[in-house]
């Protein structure tokens, strides 16, 4: 079950993401018309592969990401335009079109350094060449790159001395052309040849494909029907001081608006006050009145009214404390605090009460249900459709209870209001081809906000960010898929695709925004360029660092599994 529910799922998700990542790389590279070696999905080494036309597609060992390799990602190569007869380079074989990678074991990526390197080598006799051949492929299914070691012979000794009057004003392409008897070019089907907007756009491609992705997924999402909850939202507990509180509101108020959007449930009004984190929010609720008018507390209702107001949406507020005395329950502390009992009760013994694996619930009408792993009282009151007093009560647990001398810690909410839906009623909807491509956009552009939110709340001095690799988004995905099935791999996947475009696009060495900043900085300086080797040294540098930052989380990955952690949390 953990390799159907959670390796499974996530490993085809992980495919999708990176393959239509790389694509994005693949297609505007080849629209660019730069050369794309290969397209690999894994890291080296290669296990299997095929090429079409110039392009090797392979299959890596190391299952996490893929790559697209282009021609001169660093910089510009120089291709041979054309080599004269009885020339040093016609001797040795070189050929028209055959890209100069080293002279003497030296790197060059122009030709002001080819130049340089030649007149170097000049005295020492043989000048080695490494030079990069298109050549057909062992299948004949295309052509591949291969390198070739080359020698040029030396200056014949009875050559005539060139006055050193005029080499003082050789120009790089003279002494190209007198040393190795060729004439070159900047590679066109290389990514440095291209202009720095056509070089930014290729290597933003994969993050902005990513971007793009998850309107498609949400729409996807919102087309296939589903069960919502019908609500309403219910205010059920109000924090004194809190922003709520001052505002007005009171428990028992039927959430209807939220920030002028129409909310129907708790999942509704959660996600409108976060998109509201740190601003004011107007906020509209039906207060159901007694008999004479009165704010309804027990009596029969017999109408209501609608009121409009205000309130803060906190960014980071302060937990609330208690620390249990002794004889305290949980209505104790829920009364002291303010707050809900099922909020102190989640605190204490769980999110949505966990229950034991293997435990026999047996209810009054004879109906029993054995416990399985992750379950808790709320999932089973949705599972089995009962109350949660029947559950807690089948189970024999004490969730009421409380040890002196424990502190028990609740987070508020932004407002400081504790909601639940006013019904167990559920409604099985989905949207229309055109309404889903709308809730595509707008869930898109939510979600990228939310996660702002949340860095906003983390700065503020909220709860941390909790960083997860390839080991937690696993367990996370066999979460959702117990918990709420495989619809919602859906939007996880979704998720995923915002969290990896914003990822990637960060100025972070070795990833696509990494790179771009050294276009950037190359603009910065009118043209001139940092070194190849420098750049490449700052890349690799950065994904050392990477692939340390990728064990470091992946350590605490297992930690929490092994400690029996929910990844949802």
């Amino acid at each position: 079950m953990v390799v159907l529910n959670g390796v499974l799922p996530f490993f085809l998700i992980l495919v999708g993401l990176v393959i239509a990542h790389e694509l994005g790389h693949l297609v505007v590279a080849k629209l660019a018309g730069v050369r794309v070696e290969e397209f690999g999905f894994g890291m080296p080494p290669r296990i299997w592969g095929f090429r079409i036309g110039e392009t090797l597609y392979s299959i890596n060992l190391l299952p996490l990401g893929g790559f697209v390799k282009l021609t001169g990602e660093e910089s510009a190569q120089l291709s041979v335009q054309n080599v004269n007869a009885h020339s040093p380079a016609h001797e040795a074989g070189v050929r028209e079109g055959d890209v100069i990678l080293s002279v003497n074991e030296a790197a060059v990526h122009d030709e002001e350094q080819l130049a340089a390197h030649l007149r170097r080598a000049e005295p020492e006799g043989p000048i080695a060449l490494v030079i990069q051949r298109s050549e057909p492929s062992e299948d004949d299914k295309g052509t591949e790159l291969v390198d070739y070691d080359l020698v040029l012979a030396g200056r014949p000794i009875d050559a005539p001395e060139v006055p050193l009057i005029e080499r003082g004003d050789e120009s790089d392409a003279a002494a190209i052309d007198r040393l190795a008897g060729v004439q070159v070019r900047s590679d066109e089907r290389s990514l440095g040849s291209k202009s720095r907007p056509v070089r930014i756009a290729v290597m933003a491609a994969g993050a902005a494909v990513n971007a793009v992705l998850p309107i498609g997924l949400f729409a996807l999402a919102a087309l296939i029907p589903q069960d919502t909850a019908a609500g309403p939202a219910v205010i059920v507990s109000v924090i004194p001081g809190a922003p709520a509180a001052e505002a007005g509101l009171l428990p028992d108020d039927r959430i209807l608006e939220v920030g002028g959007v129409t909310v129907r449930n708790t999942r509704d009004v959660s996600n409108e006050l976060g998109l509201a984190l740190g601003n004011d929010v107007e906020i509209v609720v039906e207060r159901p009145l007694g008999e004479e008018g009165t704010t309804l507390r027990g009596a029969g209702e017999t109408s209501s009214e609608i009121l409009t107001v205000t309130a803060r949406a906190r960014l980071a507020p302060p937990p609330l404390t208690h620390v249990v005395r002794p004889g305290e329950t949980v209505f104790d502390v829920a009364d002291s605090l303010s707050v809900s009992i099922s909020t102190v009760q989640e605190e204490v013994f769980g999110r949505g009460l966990e229950l034991p694996k293997g435990l026999t619930l047996t209810f009054p009408d004879g109906e029993t249900y054995v416990t399985q792993k992750n379950d808790t009282v709320s999932g089973l009151r949705r599972e089995l459709f009962r109350r949660q007093s029947e559950i807690i009560a089948a189970s024999g647990l004490d969730f009421v209870s409380l040890s002196a001398g424990i502190e028990v810690q609740i987070r508020q909410g932004a407002t400081g209001i504790t909601i639940a839906n006013g019904s167990f009623n559920v409604v099985r909807e989905s949207e229309g081809f055109f309404g889903a491509m709308a809730a595509g956009w707008d869930r898109t552009i939510d979600t990228v906000l939310l996660l702002r939110n949340r860095i906003r709340t983390w700065i503020a001095g909220g709860p941390g960010i909790q960083f997860a690799g390839p080991i937690g988004i696993a367990r996370t995905t066999g979460e959702v898929v117990e918990q709420a099935g495989w619809m919602r791999l859906i939007e996880l996947a979704a998720l995923l695709s915002i969290n990896l475009a914003i990822i990637n696009i960060l100025p972070l060495p070795m990833l696509d925004g990494g790179r771009i900043v050294f276009v950037l900085i190359e603009i910065v300086r009118r043209g001139k360029r940092i070194s190849p080797e420098k750049e490449g040294l700052v890349h690799l540098t950065g994904l050392a660092l990477l692939i340390m930052f990728a064990v470091v989380v992946s350590y605490f990955d297992i930690v929490r599994a092994i400690a029996g952690e929910s990844a949802l949390r």
